[in-house]
């Protein structure tokens, strides 16, 4: 077996990582095994597993057959990716400093990357999932989903799930759906997303040579996906640090507790708080969200 190593900058916090990984028991993308980190990607149609651990830096260990240099070249920046390790936390530091509120949760989850969604597909799925749901049931929706179909490998006696290609899912109707409890609405919006992949007409590729803009402009432009679906795919899957989810309620929930208001913030009132957090308004929101968690 192929063991990676990837050097991990000095703000670099694994613990944290694992405990944004672990929220939900529901998750079928990925396990965690103490404090190792199992997860498969299809890649050219065949399913790759991997494990993830960390001893100073982190290691990376290819478990299928087809260990190629292309192969491990595609495992370690799906990693850097998913994890961030090329982001500078320190200019988003800087900036959190203008705000006592934020700079605490900073300093309370120092080196806590952004966890992305390097496949900008899945951030989409998942946020339309999401949409007007609580998140035990959308973990639940998304599980059903993947488990049937999704592909799967088994490794020591464990079934692992890779995410349902935009080919499969653009082949489903409506009905495929519905005995997995989704909303006909909720169907048809992942039916369109699967078949704007899958025709060309949307490409992550092609979206990253465009402006902030120019992509939720692209993206909106799917029916059912609307400006929480597009900030928060740019943020998870495009690196858009400062594309922001203003209408989400667990932003609004976590401003509430933070900051000790009295009600839970209008979209103005937050349009307003976040001109401190500018160029970093995603990453603040991902340190909300992650206060949602408790100790």
């Amino acid at each position: 077996m192929n063991r990676i190593a990837i050097t991990t900058p000095e703000a670099f916090n694994y613990k944290e990582i694992l405990r944004f990984l672990s929220r939900n028991e529901k998750e079928s993308l990925h396990s965690i095994v103490n404090n190792t980190i199992i997860k498969v990607l299809e890649v050219n149609q065949e399913l790759v597993l991997f494990s993830i651990e960390f001893d100073k830096h982190l290691v990376a260990t290819i478990h299928t057959p087809n260990q190629s240099a292309e192969i491990q070249s595609i495992v370690k920046s799906y990693i850097s990716d998913w994890f961030d390790l090329t982001t500078d936390l320190q200019q988003f530091y800087g900036i959190a400093a203008q705000d006592p509120t934020l700079e605490q949760l900073c300093q309370k989850y120092y080196g806590m990357r952004m966890i992305g969604m390097p496949n900008l597909f899945e951030s989409l799925v998942w946020s339309v999932i999401g949409q007007q749901i609580n998140l035990n049931f959308a973990y639940t929706l998304k599980q059903r989903l993947v488990h049937n179909f999704g592909k799967s490998i088994t490794y020591n006696g464990e079934t692992y799930y890779a995410l349902p290609t935009p080919e499969i899912l653009a082949s489903l109707r409506i009905e495929d759906f519905q005995p997995l409890q989704f909303s006909r609405s909720k169907a048809q919006y992942i039916i369109n997303i699967a078949q704007a992949f899958n025709d060309g007409h949307l490409s992550q590729q092609a979206l990253a040579m465009l402006s902030f803009d120019e992509i939720r402009q692209q993206l909106t432009a799917i029916k059912g996906v609307g400006n929480w679906t597009a900030n928060y795919s740019m943020m998870k899957s495009m690196k858009g640090y400062d594309a922001f989810p203003v209408e989400d309620v667990g932003l609004h929930n976590a401003v509430r507790t933070q900051y000790g208001l009295p009600a839970k913030p209008t979209i103005p009132t937050l349009h307003e708080m976040a001109q401190k957090w500018s160029g970093w308004r995603g990453y603040a929101t991902f340190y909300f969200w992650h206060s949602l968690l408790g100790e």
